[in-house]
């Protein structure tokens, strides 16, 4: 039995939050094991106050190469029985067989298998929702997970700065608030700003909602180019809270509407009903299954499968995702809420 585990995913809010399943059946199955993870600035922040985890090693990324060096060898000299590497690329095998643990489990692409004494071959058939994908790297271990949802725990420091900085925003008890997250770096998943103004002003005189408009560090002019399409006011522009506070709030809202992006994930993480735009991802790798209260809108032009990006020159993957569609499933979602503006 492991008594020194270290798990590595180094960047992606969304994958990152994926690995937490993982992470809490590992717990389970070995109580006593010392448990570490290595990742990147900001995702650190996730692990803040999870229960699972005894560690959070960050690897600098952009740091000179002696702070690097300086990881590794830190890594090397913890003398980890096992090793999972559930981002396997060509950077993270190397970590992983460098770390020298006895064990090594990692996915079997092209020329990385050399790193891993378990070569997990990716899952075959369609596409499968990102947390069973990479909790597959649990079966060589005999170990399956209880739920495939992602989780996320907020402090009180957290839920503090949620209750008071949507007070001073104006929010009031039993107002329908919705989270609206316009952001995503990643072109083929931006659904057109002037969509997502559309139906916010709809959301605000149908129901009266109070629309809160997120975004994280560099990416307020996703949110600028959203509130300039608006004709009826979203709540006032606050700080750029951290990922923690970020999902405080996330937390709070009845609905997210939005983007395939990090925000939505804390949100289905945290339990709120989501309404999600795709571009060229496939829905089904990114959303729960089985789960009703997420809900999701793509349109395929005939070319997703065989997706030229970024060579595509029109990306109507995402860009011709029809309003109608989205201002369907939005009402929709809105019905099945409660009175307590809760999903029932």
């Amino acid at each position: 039995m492991p008594s020194r585990i270290l798990l590595i995913q180094l960047r992606r809010i969304g994958d990152v939050l994926m690995t937490t399943p993982a992470l809490a059946a590992l717990r389970a199955a070995y109580p006593e094991a010392r448990i570490s993870y290595l990742t990147e600035a900001p995702s650190d922040q996730i692990f803040t106050y999870n229960p699972h985890l005894d560690e959070v090693i960050v690897y600098p990324r952009k740091a000179s190469l002696r702070s690097q060096l300086s990881v590794l060898r830190r890594l090397r000299g913890e003398r980890y029985d096992l090793a999972l590497d559930f981002f396997s690329n060509p950077r993270t095998a190397f970590i992983t067989r460098f770390t020298g643990a006895r064990r090594r489990i990692g996915f079997r692409f092209p020329g990385r298998a050399y790193a891993y004494t378990d070569a997990v071959h990716p899952a075959a058939e369609g596409p499968r929702y990102a947390a069973l994908h990479k909790a597959a790297l649990l079966e060589p271990l005999g170990i399956r997970i209880n739920s495939p949802l992602p989780q996320v725990f907020l402090g009180r420091a957290e839920r503090r700065y949620a209750a008071e900085q949507l007070h001073a925003l104006g929010v009031r008890d039993g107002e329908l608030l919705v989270a609206l997250s316009p952001v995503s770096r990643r072109p083929y998943k931006v659904w057109p700003a002037k969509h997502f103004a559309r139906l916010a002003d709809s959301l605000i005189q149908r129901y009266d909602a109070k629309v809160l408009l997120v975004w994280g560090p560099g990416e307020r002019h996703f949110a600028d180019a959203v509130r300039l399409e608006m004709r009826q006011p979203a709540l006032p522009d606050y700080p750029v809270p951290s990922l923690l506070e970020m999902g405080a709030l996330l937390e709070r809202a009845h609905l997210y509407l939005g983007n395939d992006n990090g925000p939505r994930h804390f949100a289905v993480a945290l339990g709120t009903p989501t309404v999600t735009v795709f571009g060229k991802p496939y829905p089904e790798n990114w959303t729960p299954p089985a789960m009703p209260m997420h809900r999701t809108i793509e349109y395929d032009p005939g070319c997703k499968a065989s997706c030229t990006y970024p060579r595509c020159s029109h990306l109507n993957c995402i860009n011709a995702v029809p309003y109608q569609a989205v201002q369907a499933e939005t009402e929709a979602m809105l019905k099945e809420l409660g009175e307590d503006g809760r999903l029932h």
